[in-house]
């Protein structure tokens, strides 16, 4: 979008601020909101912010060695053509940057530039991505500022009982739903409650990686900032309470061939209709499915979500059409067959993710890797690897793991396990309310 362009639409909407912002490890939108005739400065020359931002926690806690690089600034290119309205608040733009280094290069821990990179990485190999992603939440029927104040508990879900799919419940929640839709007409196939009281996901249609991650994340923002101003809670964590179902992300993906557009995932003449191509692909993911967890399930609370029998992706196995497996392989048509990964949640960092799925299958494709026989049936009790049971687990599997750093960067895995890492520091370090339960009066 030019610039000129944007001073139409900025004219004619009545636009007084304008949100830039990029997504820091986990996926946390930073930014800065600016009034509309700074923002054409910032479109020209970017924005500085300190750097601290890249390498930190979403509590903004001060990680070990963060002083001895001095915090030198990183600046935020905007990227112009990501310029939309942002109707969750009024008289409001939302453009998406780029993080750089002084030298005007894509900084190492940039997860947008990071997604950027794979993409061209496809398209050095002839072919062209398509991704969607599936995100779940709940709607908590109570005002986020008392959440806000420290009521992390007691809180009751906003239906009693599950209505998956049922379209009288979704009727109760259409003053968000409804909003929600509204502000991404373009993007979302369909809301639909979820198998969790109070729970809906999210059906984004497929589009380039880039553009799908960028949705993803303004979707988030959107959805909670709406839910608050209808005086209620919105919440992506992976599992919010023990006894309700988890959040999920999962993320589909295919290819086609960049000069033909003809789908490459589908060959009729194949067994199951795959083609040799998805199976490489699929191998591929395979392959890093034990370090991989750390970016598809990043955080402490990720692991309580990865429980067998709850429709989670716990398994390194594939099939067709079969969600008890982590990979699912969906071929109904050319146009249709794509690769689901079931494993993330719902708080994993989308370019990170959909750089892990898109990378570590094009390395399957160009080490000619091959997956083992599909399964089927219950395939939670297959008798294959299993997602790590906690994130010291996933740290244990991406520490010294090659093939992850080959799929994204050494510099982006070490980030994330310095993050990890100081994360599982304080929750190991921490007295919790089910301790204080369980032992203050009976030991």
């Amino acid at each position: 979008m030019q610039l000129e362009e944007i001073r139409k639409i900025i004219a004619d909407r009545d636009v007084r601020t304008v949100i830039i912002a990029g997504t820091d490890a986990a996926g946390v939108l930073r930014g800065k909101r600016l009034t509309v005739p700074y923002f054409f400065h910032a479109a020209e020359d970017g924005v500085s912010f300190a750097s601290f931002i890249l390498g930190t926690t979403t509590m903004d806690e001060v990680l070990p060695g963060l002083f001895d690089t001095g915090i030198p600034d990183v600046n935020g290119v905007l990227d112009l053509s990501t310029f939309r309205l942002a109707p969750w608040e009024p008289n409001t733009a939302i453009v998406l940057m780029d993080w750089v280094t002084a030298t005007g290069e894509p900084h190492p821990l940039c997860p947008r530039s990071m997604l950027k990179k794979k993409v061209a990485e496809a398209a050095a190999m002839g072919y062209r991505e398509s991704a969607s992603i599936e995100l779940e939440f709940y709607l908590l029927p109570i005002p986020i500022s008392e959440i806000r104040l420290g009521r992390w508990t007691a809180i009751e879900p906003g239906s009693k009982d599950i209505h998956c799919y049922s379209i009288f419940e979704g009727h109760f929640w259409e003053p968000v739903i409804g909003k929600l839709r509204d502000c991404f007409p373009e993007e979302i196939e369909g809301c639909l409650p979820e198998w969790g009281q109070g729970q809906f996901e999210v059906n984004l249609h497929h589009s380039d990686a880039v553009k799908m991650a960028d949705t993803s994340i303004m979707l988030k923002l959107a959805t909670k900032q709406l839910a608050a101003q209808a005086g209620a809670a919105a919440t992506f964590m992976a599992k919010w309470r023990e006894d309700l179902s988890g959040n999920s992300g999962h993320i589909h993906l295919s290819l086609r061939d960049a000069a033909t557009g003809d789908a490459v995932f589908y060959d009729a003449q194949n067994p199951l209709k795959l083609s040799d191509t998805f199976r490489n692909f699929v191998a591929g993911n395979l392959d890093v499915f034990g370090p991989s967890m750390l970016f598809y399930a990043p955080n402490v609370n990720s692991y309580k979500r990865l429980q067998s029998m709850t429709f989670a992706g716990t398994t390194r196995n594939w099939a067709v059409d079969n969600r008890t497996t982590g990979l699912r392989a969906i071929n109904q048509s050319p146009k249709k067959t794509r690769l689901e990964i079931r494993m993330g949640g719902a708080d994993l960092n989308p370019y990170y993710a959909m750089s892990i799925g898109i990378g570590a299958g094009l390395r399957g494709i160009r080490l000619g890797l091959t997956p083992p026989p599909a399964a089927s049936g219950n395939a939670y009790d297959d008798a294959v690897e299993k997602v790590p049971q906690s994130l010291a687990a996933a740290i244990a599997l991406a520490k010294d793991d090659q093939a992850i750093r080959e799929v994204l960067s050494p510099e982006v895995v070490d980030n994330a396990l310095r993050i990890a890492n100081f994360e599982l520091g304080v929750f190991q370090s921490t007295v919790t309310d089910l301790e204080r339960r369980r032992y203050m009066e009976t030991v």
